[in-house]
């Protein structure tokens, strides 16, 4: 799958350098890098759901963790929505800046770092996910936070998103084939 992406986004490169000579080749070119780069986020929030799922079940602390987000989330359902909404945010926006500063790295080449912060990003996203299905009602009462959430689920039931997802969960079972055919011919 990350092959094909390469190639189409390296057929989308050539395409707009054989058309940057017309007079409209710029614009053609923006679309174009608006395009790539679109598609490139779909495969990263969907390699981030997959980092999230494994991480949430390798979690050797969740006994522990579980009984700090039941206070969280016990502390939270007695106070007003904006200290709700300062809590998920103390954690939203870290992710958020780890996750741009893991893409920045991979932009300029420095992939094992860029692979390290994005875990620790998926450590921080684990409870600001289960801070917001614990207090959805509350979030979603802000309108910037509503309208996010609608432009998420949107995303999710579209196509693009369904058939890339099926293509992952056909990769993943082909990596634990794989992970069980080694460990068959170790042991």
């Amino acid at each position: 799958m990350i092959k094909k992406t390469a190639q189409r986004l390296r057929k989308a490169f050539a395409r707009a350098n054989r058309r940057i000579k017309s007079s409209d080749g710029l614009m053609h070119l923006l679309l174009l890098l608006r395009k790539a780069v679109l598609y490139v986020l779909v495969v990263i929030f969907l390699v981030f759901e997959e980092v999230w799922d494994v991480l949430r079940d390798l979690l050797v602390w969740r006994k522990h963790y579980a009984r700090a987000m039941a206070a969280i989330n016990g502390y939270s359902s007695t106070r007003s929505r904006y200290v709700v909404l300062a809590i998920y945010l103390s954690l939203f926006v870290p992710m958020e800046i780890l996750g741009l500063a893991s893409a920045a790295l991979m932009a300029s080449g420095h992939v094992a770092w860029a692979v390290a912060i994005y875990l620790s990003k998926g450590l921080i996203a684990v409870p600001a996910i289960d801070i917001f299905v614990a207090n959805r009602e509350k979030l979603l009462s802000f309108s910037l936070i509503n309208y996010g959430y609608d432009l998420l689920m949107r995303f999710k039931h579209s196509p693009v998103y369904l058939a890339t997802l099926e293509q992952l969960g056909r990769l993943k079972q082909r990596l634990r084939r794989l992970a069980k055919r080694i460990s068959n011919r170790a042991g």
